[in-house]
């Protein structure tokens, strides 16, 4: 039988086919595949395209947000803010519109922040539509943004009692107010305050001088007596005045409590009273009186009427305004706006609307007031005093000082050079050269002892001393172990120079911002002129400010600090701003008071410092001291002096345009947000 090998020819190429439709299947999964996965991936850059361009309107909306609470700082509105709670804002702006929504959800007056949602939206109604939600604290202080740093002549962050004169002279046509600003109390006791404008504290104040202000703001009590003036007075707790001590018939006492006063209608502009004071628990009791060698301040007796307490027989004012209650005897207020009752012990004068009940003797027809059921009014909030801590040590300008003065294990005294043109860059020996006349020169090798070394290395015409003593024989630079640097001479070459331990710059006129790791104290006929002061000759604008500049010094014309010189021109620096600093600690642990070095600078009698003063600690003048700058006292050390006594003039007049006191240029290290101006603090999205 014969059996047929061929397939049949409908079988004939099926595997190809099949071969063929597996292809075909495998290109159209791709293509589909492909086309899916542009479409997913156009659809995924068009959202994250809308959530971005979401997110870029939040943001813009976060921005538009600081900035109104901004302006409403600058406008002194942050107050008033603050006391109408959670709002919506209505942002306006090209493209703004409708595109962001902005809600503030917590207002924290006491922390001085502000919590705002803002969404921004793209593609609003869309299938586009994106969202964005975006939460922000501000730190917005009720205070209004200075545009430069505050002008406190003088900074104490500790307790501070004023027992000297302390008075400012400022220029003719100066519109500055020139403060005082303390972290703590201020207590005076018969002293004089002259052109002093305000007064700053963040514990209470108490004066009893003669003085007058235009502000006193204390985030407790300010307690008056005599014939204080202040224009403004400002009181996150009580205000309270005896004898004719007041405002002036134009001016307003704000307390968050209560107010006693005895002045009359003539010393009192408006007073208003919230009668529920906020944030006082760091205050003394109510009461409250120090010791006589204490710098606390002496507070304002527990209120015997929880509003406004005309208390003295004649005593009034132009107009009362609280939530609390008011109480007169015979004296007059032309406007009285109270929620609470009112009682007229004799015959006063006023006119006004309680929303409690009056109560007066039956034949004072001299009360012209309304009784409202339900009638508020909303006294304005005190804002909190607000004095940022800072720090200092010595440490953080050495890298910059041009001489750095130090012991060595020998007990040699030795000074590193620093950017000088005319001295090579190295450590030196402080030496003199035999013959006389040849003292305080630097050279490399010293022989003899500690008190009394001779320059070996290199010879005389090779080295250059930094220093004119009061005569060719007298050294200018002594050190003891127990007291420390003393400079007595007519001076030493200019620049920033740097001591380890403690530092007495005597007579002499000096062109240098000193800077001590221990205490600095000035002694003698003395003059310091800071860097930035004196500037490159000591002249500028055609005005003569100094008898001699940094880089034109006819002392040391060739040992020019590199720091301030350039060529023919002057460069103000930062540290160059001061004339005397003190003060140090080799950790960061600056809750530690012990561990801080020194830090106290003593200004003697007959000394004049043209310059800032920056006391890691505290400061103290002996007297007729005239300072042509700012002074700051930063507390990081132990109490030692607690007092500013002595008679402290504070010259600011005709100022060269090279320094800055107080400004931003003349802090030595860091920077920061200027005092006051608003700023995120932190956002997340929601």
């Amino acid at each position: 039988m014969h059996r047929n090998t061929c397939p049949h020819a409908p079988q004939r190429g099926i595997a190809t086919v099949l071969i063929l439709l597996l292809v075909g299947l495998s290109l159209s999964a791709a293509a589909l595949g492909t086309a899916h996965y542009i479409r997913s991936q156009q659809q995924q850059d068009i959202a994250t395209h809308a959530q971005t361009q979401a997110q870029m309107k939040a943001w813009t909306g976060a921005e538009l947000v600081r900035q109104y609470l901004q302006k409403l700082q600058i406008d002194n509105q942050l107050s008033a803010f603050y006391a109408s709670g959670p709002s919506t804002l209505t942002l306006t702006g090209d493209g703004v519109t409708g595109a962001i929504l902005a809600d503030i959800t917590a207002i924290d007056a006491t922390a001085g922040t502000v919590t705002a949602r803002i969404i921004g939206i793209t593609a609003p109604n869309s299938p586009a539509e994106a969202r964005a939600l975006l939460e922000v604290v501000y730190a917005a202080s009720a205070s209004a943004a200075p545009a430069q740093p505050r002008p406190a002549v003088l900074t104490y962050r500790r307790n501070l009692r004023l027992s000297g004169s302390i008075r400012v002279e400022k220029d003719t046509d100066s519109t500055t107010a020139y403060e005082i600003s303390v972290m703590g109390d201020i207590s005076t006791g018969g002293n004089s305050i002259d052109n002093v404008d305000n007064l700053l504290s963040t514990g209470s104040i108490s004066i009893g001088s003669g003085s007058s202000f235009k502000l006193l703001h204390a985030n407790c009590d300010v307690n008056l007596s005599g014939s204080v003036t202040a224009i403004n007075i400002k009181a996150r707790r009580n205000v309270c005045a005896i004898g004719t001590a007041g405002t002036g018939p134009n001016g307003a006492a704000m307390a968050n409590g209560s107010i006693d006063t005895k002045a009359e209608i003539s010393r009192n502009g408006t007073l208003s009273a919230r009668a529920n004071p906020e944030d006082v628990g760091s205050c003394n009791v109510e009461g409250f009186t120090p010791l006589s060698s204490s710098a606390e301040a002496a507070t304002c007796a527990n209120p015997s009427v929880v509003g406004v307490n005309l208390s003295g027989g004649s005593a009034g004012a132009d107009k009362v305004e609280t939530k609390g209650n008011v109480s007169i005897q015979s004296g007059k207020v032309n406007n009285l706006q109270a929620q609470g009752n009112l009682t007229v012990v004799s015959n006063a004068t006023i006119s006004g609307i309680v929303g409690g009940t009056v109560s007066k003797p039956g034949w004072n027809d001299k009360v012209k007031v309304k009784e409202t059921k339900g009638f508020t009014t909303n006294p304005p909030l005190v804002a909190l005093v607000k004095i940022d801590p800072d720090t200092f040590k010595a440490d953080d300008v050495k890298p910059v000082a041009n001489y750095v003065f130090t012991i060595d294990s020998a007990g040699f005294k030795k000074v590193k050079v620093q950017s000088v043109d005319g001295m090579a860059d190295g450590e030196y020996f402080l030496g003199d050269y035999d013959g006389g006349g040849y003292k305080d020169y630097l050279c490399k090798t010293v022989t003899g002892t500690v008190s009394a070394p001779k320059c070996a290395t290199p010879v005389r015409a090779e080295s250059k001393t930094i220093c004119k003593g009061q005569s060719e024989y007298n050294n200018c630079f002594t050190y003891s172990a127990s007291t420390g640097w003393k400079i007595d001479g007519k001076s030493m070459a200019p620049g920033i120079a740097w001591f380890q331990g403690d530092l007495e710059v005597s007579n002499g006129t000096y062109f240098n911002t000193f800077v001590a790791t221990g205490n600095i104290k000035t002694s003698g006929s003395h003059k310091t002129y800071a860097p930035n002061y004196a500037g490159y000759n000591g002249q500028a604008d055609g005005k003569t400010y100094a008898p001699q500049g940094i880089c034109s010094n006819s002392d040391f014309p060739a040992l020019k600090p590199q720091t301030f010189c350039a060529g023919a021109n002057y460069k103000p620096e930062a540290t160059g701003n001061y004339a005397l600093m003190a003060g140090n600690r080799t950790d960061g642990n600056w809750d530690d008071l012990t561990g801080y070095q020194g830090g106290t600078i003593t200004v003697g009698a007959s000394s004049e410092i043209f310059g800032d003063i920056r006391a890691g600690n505290e400061f103290q003048s002996g007297g007729n001291t005239i300072i042509h700058g700012y002074v700051s006292a930063l507390a990081l050390g132990v109490k030692v002096i607690n007092s500013l006594g002595g008679s402290t003039k504070f010259d600011l007049r005709d100022l060269p345009k090279t320094f800055s006191p107080g400004g931003s240029a003349s802090q030595p290290s860091g920077g920061g947000t200027p005092a006051g101006s608003v700023q995120m603090k932190w956002s997340r999205y929601l």
